[in-house]
C-alpha cells in the first residue's frame, strides 16, 4: 500500500478536456496580433496554465512574428546558494508554445506552430489564482483609487469586495492585486515628479478660488524649503475664529522630513477649525520668521491676540520679531509632561511631581503662586534646579493665572494641533509623497467643514431643555450654540456645591466668599465681587475671561443678588449661533483628481446607472424590462466597438491644457536577460553574423513552406473564420509628423 501511495506521486495528471474551439490549431489566421495573444490566453485559462511573450523579431518598427510559451518555460537557477536561501521557481522547461507570424501580402496573423503538452500538470480550477487571469475591472479600480483617498486601508477595501461578491471564490483577484495597484497606480509619484504635482495642485486650487493663497521658498536647486497655504474658507473663517491661535510643528509626515506645522482655530461650537499649513525643512528662526509673515500677510496683517505653542526659542523670538502685541502662551502640558524626566533623579520625585501640578493648578493669584513655588522649592531642595528655575523665570508665559485674564477660547495646550495631525497619521506615514499629504489635508478640511455643518444644523432645528428655573440659563439656552450651552449648564450644575458669603458691600460695589466643596475634606475659596450699577460679576478664577463661560461662582452670587437678566457683555458673540458668518458659504478646497476621459466617462454612468437601477429593482417586470435593455444595448454597442476597432484619435473633449502638458515620453521597458545593445568581442560578432546567415536561409525555405500551406488552406479559409471568434479589421495607424512651430498633437 505505501509503495502503491509513492507510485502515484510521480504519474501526471490528465490535461482537462477543452472545447474545441478554444484550442490552437496551425493555420488559425487572425486580424491583429493582439486578438491571437487573446486567444492563447483564453485557452491557457480553460487549460490551467498561464503564458508569456517568449521573444518577438521585428524589422524596423514592425513585428514580424512573436513566440509565445507556457510560463513555465525556461529554468531559472538562483544565485544564492539553497543552504543560504531558497526561492520558489516556476521554470520546468515546459515546451507548450505557439508560433505566430504575419502574412505580408494579407495583413493578417497565422499560427505556424503549436505544442500543446506540458512537462507539468494543469489545473483549471487553480487558474484563476496565476497572475495573469487574474484582472481588475474598471469598477474596482474606481473603488480602489476613491477608498484610498478616503483613507479606508487596502484590507477594509478588499473585504467589502469579498462580502458584496459573496465570497472569496466569487473574486477574480486577491488582496495583492489590491494593494499592488494602490503601489503602482495610485501612489506612483516619483521623487522628481512630486514637487512639480505638488505645484500644480497650489495653482489649481488658485484656479478654482482666487482666495486661496499659497508662498513658497526655494532652495538654489529649486527644491522646496518652505512653504505654505490656506483655502478661501479658512481665510474667511480667520475673521471671527482668528483670535486664539494654536501652532504646532511636532510632526514630521512625508518622505523628504519636511516638518508640518498647522494653525489651528477654534470654531463657535468649540470645535478645531484649520486657519492654514505648512511644511518646513527647518525648524531655525529665519525659517519660523518667514512663515509667521507669511501667514499674516494671508490673514490681511491682522495678528491674534493670543498664540499657543509648544517650547521652542526659535518660535518664541521669531513671533517676537513678526507679531510683538499678541500674547504669547507655552503649551503646559508639554511642559508637565517633561516633569518625570527632568526630576526623575530627585528622591520622592512622585511627590515632587504631585506638588508641583498642585502649586501650577491651584494657585488664584500671582502673589499665591510666588508663594506656593518658594514653598515648594524649599520642601524639596529644588532651590538650585536649574530647569526649574528657567521655568520661573518664565512663568509669565505658560502659568495659567498669569495668562488667564486673556481670553484663549479654552485652550491651554497645543493639541488642537496634535490632534489635526494625528488625523493625517492614520492615513499618512514618512515615505508618503507630498501630493498625498495635500489630499488628506483636503479630507481634514472637509471633515471639519462637515462637522461644523452639522452643528449648525442641530442649533438650528432642535433645542436642548434647561437644567434649572432659571431665567439666566434660558438666556444662554437661546443665544448659544449647543456645545457651549452645555459647558453654561455644567456650571448651573456646579452652583450646587458652592456657598456664597457677603463679606463687605458699599455704594453698590459688594465682595463675596464663594467656597466650593471639591471634595468630601477640600472646599476651596474664590473671591466675587459684583457692581449693581454696572452690571458687572468678576471671578477670581478666570473662568469667562480665559473661555468666555460664566463660572459656577458668579452665577452663585448672581442667584443672591437675585440677578434676573445677565449683562449682553455675558453672551459672547463668538459662541453665538444666531451670528450669520460669511466663511459659512464658501466651500473648503478639495482638489478633483485629474483623471483620463475613460475614468470620467464611467463615473458618470455609474451615477446615472444607480437611479434606473433603484427604479427597476421595485419589481421584477421593471427588471426584466431593464435586462431586454440591456442586452439591446450591449449588441449595439459591441457592433460599433467591432466596426470601429482599431481606430485611435484624440478629441477636442479628451485634450486640454492638462493633459497636453503632461505627456510624457513613453515609459522605459525592461526586458528580462542582457540587453540587445551589448557590447560584444570579435569573436562573438563573427559567430553571431555567421549564426545570422545560417537562419536567414532556414528561413527563406519556412516560408516558402508557409505561402504553399496557405493556398492549400485558402480554400477552407471561409468556413475556418466563421468559427474563429477573434476576427476583425486590420488597424492601421498614420500619425502626422508636426511642423516647426507646430504645438499641437496629430494622431
Amino acid at each position: 500500500m505505501g509503495v502503491f501511495t509513492v507510485l502515484t506521486r510521480f504519474i501526471v495528471q490528465p490535461l482537462s478536456v477543452v472545447d474545441d474551439e478554444l484550442v490552437p490549431k496551425v493555420g488559425m489566421t487572425f486580424t491583429t496580433l493582439e486578438d491571437a495573444g487573446k486567444f492563447y490566453r483564453n485557452y491557457a485559462k480553460a487549460a490551467g496554465f498561464s503564458t508569456r511573450v517568449r521573444c518577438t523579431n521585428r524589422k524596423g518598427n514592425e513585428i514580424k512574428n512573436q513566440l509565445i510559451t507556457c510560463s513555465r518555460e525556461g529554468k531559472w537557477k538562483s544565485k544564492i546558494s539553497p543552504t543560504e536561501k531558497t526561492n520558489p521557481t516556476a521554470g520546468l522547461n515546459c515546451p507548450a508554445r505557439i508560433y505566430i507570424h504575419t502574412l505580408k501580402d494579407v495583413g493578417a496573423w497565422i499560427i505556424s506552430k503549436v505544442v500543446l503538452d506540458h512537462s507539468h500538470p494543469c489545473c483549471p480550477s487553480k487558474a484563476e489564482m496565476l497572475k495573469q487571469h487574474r484582472e481588475l475591472s474598471m469598477s474596482i479600480r474606481r473603488t480602489i483609487e476613491n477608498n484610498d483617498e478616503a483613507g479606508i486601508r487596502p484590507s477594509k477595501t478588499y473585504q467589502s469586495f469579498v462580502a458584496a461578491a459573496g465570497g472569496h471564490r466569487e473574486l477574480n483577484f486577491i488582496e495583492k492585486d489590491v494593494r499592488s495597484y494602490i503601489t503602482r497606480e495610485v501612489r506612483n509619484v516619483s521623487e522628481q515628479e512630486d514637487a512639480k504635482e505638488f505645484g500644480k495642485y497650489l495653482l489649481r486650487m488658485k484656479e478654482k478660488n482666487p482666495n486661496f493663497f499659497f508662498e513658497l521658498e526655494l532652495e538654489e536647486d529649486q527644491s522646496i524649503k518652505l512653504a505654505f497655504w490656506a483655502d478661501a474658507r479658512s481665510r474667511a473663517a480667520f475673521e471671527y475664529f482668528g483670535d486664539v491661535i494654536s501652532f504646532d510643528t511636532t510632526y514630521n509626515t512625508n518622505r523628504y522630513n519636511l516638518v508640518c506645522g498647522s494653525f489651528v482655530g477654534v470654531n463657535h461650537h468649540g470645535q478645531s477649525t484649520l486657519l492654514g499649513c505648512s511644511l518646513m525643512k527647518n525648524e531655525e528662526i529665519e525659517s519660523f520668521k518667514w512663515l509667521f509673515q507669511c501667514w499674516l500677510r494671508c490673514m490681511g496683517g491682522n495678528a491674534p491676540k493670543g498664540f499657543l505653542t509648544d517650547q521652542c526659542a526659535s518660535m518664541k523670538r521669531a513671533l517676537e520679531a513678526c507679531m510683538p502685541t499678541i500674547v504669547h502662551r507655552w503649551c503646559i502640558w508639554h511642559i508637565m509632561k517633561k516633569i518625570p524626566s527632568k526630576l526623575n533623579g530627585y528622591k520622592g520625585h512622585a511627590d515632587i511631581e504631585q506638588q508641583m501640578s498642585h502649586v501650577v493648578w491651584n494657585s488664584h493669584s500671582k502673589d499665591s503662586f510666588d508663594r506656593n513655588w518658594n514653598d515648594f522649592l524649599v520642601n524639596f531642595g529644588l532651590a538650585d534646579n536649574k530647569w526649574l528655575s528657567d521655568l520661573y523665570e518664565d512663568r509669565h508665559i505658560w502659568v495659567p493665572i498669569y495668562l488667564d485674564h486673556h481670553f484663549w477660547a479654552g485652550m491651554r495646550s497645543t493639541q488642537r494641533s496634535e490632534s489635526m495631525h494625528s488625523f493625517f497619521n492614520k492615513y499618512i506615514t514618512r515615505n508618503s509623497s507630498l501630493i498625498q499629504f495635500v489630499k488628506q489635508y483636503d479630507n481634514c478640511l472637509g471633515s471639519r467643514e462637515q462637522a461644523e455643518r452639522e452643528s449648525d444644523a442641530a442649533d438650528f432645528h432642535t433645542v436642548i431643555p434647561c437644567a434649572t428655573k432659571s431665567s439666566i440659563e434660558a438666556q444662554f439656552q437661546d443665544a448659544y450654540t449647543h456645545a457651549k450651552f452645555r459647558e453654561v449648564q455644567a456650571q448651573f450644575r456646579g452652583k450646587a456645591n458652592c456657598i456664597t458669603r457677603l463679606k463687605n458691600s458699599a455704594l453698590g460695589y459688594s465682595v463675596y466668599e464663594v467656597g466650593e466643596q471639591v471634595s468630601s475634606s477640600i472646599l476651596d475659596k474664590f473671591a466675587v465681587t459684583y457692581d449693581s450699577v454696572a452690571a458687572e460679576v468678576k471671578c477670581q478664577c478666570l473662568l469667562f475671561e480665559s473661555r468666555g463661560i460664566l463660572c459656577r461662582h458668579a452665577l452663585s452670587v448672581l442667584s443672591f443678588e437675585q440677578v434676573s437678566q445677565v449683562s449682553p457683555r455675558y453672551i459672547l458673540e463668538r459662541w453665538s449661533k444666531k451670528v450669520k458668518r460669511r466663511h459659512t458659504h464658501i466651500k473648503s478646497s478639495h482638489d478633483e483628481p485629474l483623471m483620463e476621459p475613460r475614468s470620467k466617462r464611467f463615473d458618470q454612468l455609474v451615477f446615472r446607472s444607480q437611479n434606473i437601477c433603484e427604479f427597476a429593482s421595485e419589481s421584477e417586470e421593471l427588471t426584466a424590462i431593464l435586462h431586454r435593455a440591456y442586452d439591446n444595448v450591449m449588441a449595439e454597442m459591441e457592433a460599433l466597438k467591432a466596426k470601429r476597432k482599431g481606430t485611435s484619435s484624440l478629441s477636442h473633449e479628451d485634450a486640454n491644457l492638462e493633459s497636453v502638458n503632461e505627456l510624457q515620453s513613453p515609459p522605459r521597458i525592461r526586458t528580462r536577460g542582457r540587453p540587445k545593445n551589448r557590447l560584444g568581442s570579435k569573436l562573438e560578432k563573427q559567430i553571431a553574423n555567421a549564426t545570422k546567415k545560417k537562419k536567414t536561409k532556414v528561413l527563406s525555405e519556412l516560408m516558402r513552406e508557409c505561402y504553399i500551406q496557405i493556398n492549400l488552406f485558402d480554400a477552407a479559409s471561409a468556413a475556418h473564420s466563421s468559427c474563429s471568434q477573434y476576427q476583425g479589421q486590420v488597424i492601421n495607424y498614420q500619425f502626422r509628423v508636426p511642423a516647426a512651430g507646430d504645438n499641437s498633437l496629430g494622431v
